[in-house]
């Protein structure tokens, strides 16, 4: 019997130390990543072309995520070609809701710096400019009934910018 190693252990930056929230988490998903039940997908929201929000608005969007996947986690972009380097996310608050169970991910609408994980490697630095490993959830959340999600934003930075929120998740193959 050989040990489960996640691919997501293999970031760099991921050390399994103590106290540390990731490596405890990634241990709870490391039996799937060889299960053939399951394909790693990424949905986004919102749309490419209504991503640009005005300052202080709030907009609403419907996602539909394939039921029996397992989201895992959030992937958030951080702005790290901004010198001095920035960590930082936008600012914007979201609340993703279940509406199969009407059940809402978070008690209230959560502050992007929540979501975001930023662990920046030299290659992530000069190609990709964005975070490169996702803000975990502290157990798979399972998609049941129709997948239809809710996703709810409010720009709170005051200025126009662009807000996306990419969900990691771990779609069910067909039979």
């Amino acid at each position: 019997m050989t040990p489960q190693l996640s691919p997501l252990s293999l970031n760099q930056l991921t050390r399994d130390l103590w106290g540390q929230f990731d490596p405890a988490a990634i241990a709870q998903l490391a039996p799937l990543a060889d299960d053939q039940c399951y394909r790693p997908k990424f949905y986004k929201a919102p749309a490419g072309s209504q991503e640009v929000m005005d300052f202080n608005t709030y907009a609403a969007f419907g996602l539909k995520i394939t039921s029996g996947s397992l989201i895992y986690g959030f992937y958030l972009p951080c702005a790290p070609a901004v010198v001095p380097v920035n960590s930082v996310p936008p600012e914007f608050l979201v609340q993703i809701t279940d509406s199969s169970l009407t059940r809402k991910l978070f008690d209230d609408p959560v502050s992007s710096l929540f979501l975001a994980n930023y662990k920046p490697t030299m290659q992530s630095n000069f190609l990709v400019q964005a975070g490169s490993f996702p803000r975990l959830l502290c157990a798979p959340y399972p998609v049941v009934g129709d997948g239809v999600f809710m996703i709810e934003f409010w720009e709170t930075s005051g200025v126009q910018q662009r807000v996306e929120l990419v969900i990691g998740v771990l779609e069910v193959c067909p039979a």
